[in-house]
């Protein structure tokens, strides 16, 4: 079995990967799948699964993302039209569309290749030097690393890993986990009381939260029960490290004020949606030019337009 697979690189093509054993029965379009990609790893979105051999041998695939698809057929066709009208590869196009990508961090493990091995043994072998090149070999021997903590570790480290990437010493991989709640702002969390803390050690603001919580069931919007209770966006996060509140982000974020109404639209922008308005209701595509210097609301005409095209298709 495999897979064709879209990757976010600078070439408009699906690649091939053999399916292991293990992933045969999984893997679905519109999954994402880890793959090699020259000496990186990639994750990208599965387009579709087959059993035709390519014309050259097929890599092996890593490791499957998702048990269910992220993005479903009509969304990956979408995808594929948005790519072919606005020249875009297509594993660009589908990594902007998977859903809650900004709950999703993205970095990249740096780990030495068999090559950079036996590089790093020779250049280090009584060398002394604090070179950036050398330094990063030291520390790339003892374990993988990922890119911020090597930034942090050596202060001219683009350099150095573009340097160990151009001699084949170094390989990457594209790492995605789930943002931690623990450091989201109060304002994109809700807590909710989980646990009665029998015999636990709790500060003031702990215990005025967890009393708070027990009076008011349900999940809340942290920074509104700050006003209620002062430090619990503190205890939050200490009670949830002891499993005896549950945080977990929002999907978006709150407004805090009402939305002010859509300002009035002048002549010129009127007569430019009256036009988009019609083909819009026509059902028919079209393709206009919006001309107008920087300020003279283009934007409220677009917005206007999304607006037309969500209202005609609840009305569908």
């Amino acid at each position: 079995m495999y897979a064709d697979v879209s990757l976010p690189v600078p070439l408009d093509h699906p690649f091939t990967y053999l399916l292991p054993e293990t992933l045969r029965h999984r893997a679905k379009p519109g999954c994402r799948l880890l793959v090699p990609f020259g000496s990186r790893k990639l994750s990208g979105v599965i387009l579709r699964v087959h059993n035709e051999p390519p014309a050259a041998a097929a890599r092996e695939a890593l490791r499957l993302m998702d048990e269910q698809p992220v993005l479903e057929e009509h969304l990956i066709a979408l995808g594929q039209w948005i790519s072919s009208y606005y020249c875009a590869p297509l594993g660009d196009v589908l990594r902007v569309m998977i859903p809650l990508s900004g709950e999703v961090r993205t970095s990249k493990m740096y780990s030495l290749t068999d090559a950079g091995r036996d590089a790093a043994r020779q250049l280090l072998l009584g060398n002394p030097s604090e070179e950036p090149v050398i330094q990063l070999l030291r520390l790339l021997e003892q374990r993988p690393l990922s890119g911020s903590y090597i930034a942090k570790k050596i202060p001219d480290a683009v350099k150095a890993l573009k340097a160990l990437e151009k001699k084949r010493f170094l390989e990457v991989e594209d790492v995605q986990a789930d943002r931690d709640p623990m450091r989201a702002s109060a304002a994109r969390l809700r807590v909710e009381y989980t646990l009665r803390p029998e015999g636990a050690k709790l500060t003031k603001s702990e215990r005025e939260l967890v009393s708070y919580l027990e009076l008011h069931p349900g999940a809340h919007n942290l920074q509104q029960v700050e006003d209620a209770v002062p430090g619990a966006s503190t205890a939050a996060r200490a009670l949830a490290r002891k499993k005896l509140v549950s945080l977990r982000v929002e999907p978006s974020a709150i407004a805090p004020h009402p939305f002010k109404p859509a300002p009035a639209l002048n002549q010129r922008q009127q007569a430019a949606f009256d036009t988009i308005e019609a083909s819009i209701a026509s059902h028919k595509f079209e393709a206009f030019l919006l001309h107008g210097i920087t300020g003279s609301g283009k934007t409220e005409v677009y917005l206007r337009a999304i607006e037309e095209v969500i209202n005609l298709a609840a009305r569908a």
